[in-house]
């Protein structure tokens, strides 16, 4: 865009210039061959002075495309540093999001916190249709989350455990309790319905 301004510039510029030209070509043309006191309509040097309304005219719309020119570079400018402001908030919340997973569990690599359990509430197994969570206790249920949180967390084992493989280990794994825990997104399933926590 900027550059079919200037170069429609340019163009007025190079017309201006040969207006000034033809103009005064003519008028030494008529002087020389004009007869005395000519009448008004037959008068070359009438036709010259429309010329020069013209003339003034075409000056106006020069003015008004400098105008739309600088115009155009102030809003080019004015683009420029909305687009580079945007691409620094978007940098600036992809680093956010780098960051969200552990600012929204308020852990940091190594820390004692990171490898603190915390039981499930009332009100978190509540949240549970019921269908799911039928007659489980709370406390059997914290149990198991605990057992398996001990396991992947604390012992860092990372292959999913069967239900058989977990109540050898005497966890008291039940498809009940696991449904429950695969509904709160703590545990998830793998294709052979072993047991894995979602860390």
């Amino acid at each position: 865009m900027e550059t079919a301004v200037t170069r429609l510039e340019t163009l007025f510029q190079k017309a201006e210039s040969d207006l000034d030209y033809i103009q005064h070509r003519l008028e030494f043309e008529i002087m020389k061959s004009l007869p005395d006191n000519p009448a008004a309509e037959e008068n070359p040097v009438a036709l010259l002075e429309e010329l020069s309304v013209v003339k003034s005219r075409y000056k106006m719309l020069c003015m008004q495309l400098e105008k739309v020119s600088i115009e155009q570079r102030e809003s080019m400018k004015g683009i420029r540093a909305a687009l580079e402001n945007t691409m620094k908030m978007v940098q600036a919340l992809q680093q956010h999001a780098d960051l969200e997973p552990f600012c929204s569990g308020s852990m940091v690599p190594g820390s004692t916190e990171e490898l603190q359990f915390k039981p499930l509430t009332e009100e978190i197994l509540t949240t549970v249709p019921r269908s799911i969570r039928s007659t489980v206790k709370l406390a059997d249920l914290n149990n198991l989350y605990r057992e398996l949180f001990n396991h992947f967390i604390l012992n860092k084992n990372r292959a999913a455990l069967s239900i058989s493989q977990m109540n050898k280990m005497n966890m008291k794994a039940t498809d009940s309790r696991i449904q429950i825990l695969k509904e709160l997104a703590i545990v998830e399933l793998d294709k052979q319905g072993k047991v894995k926590l979602v860390v």
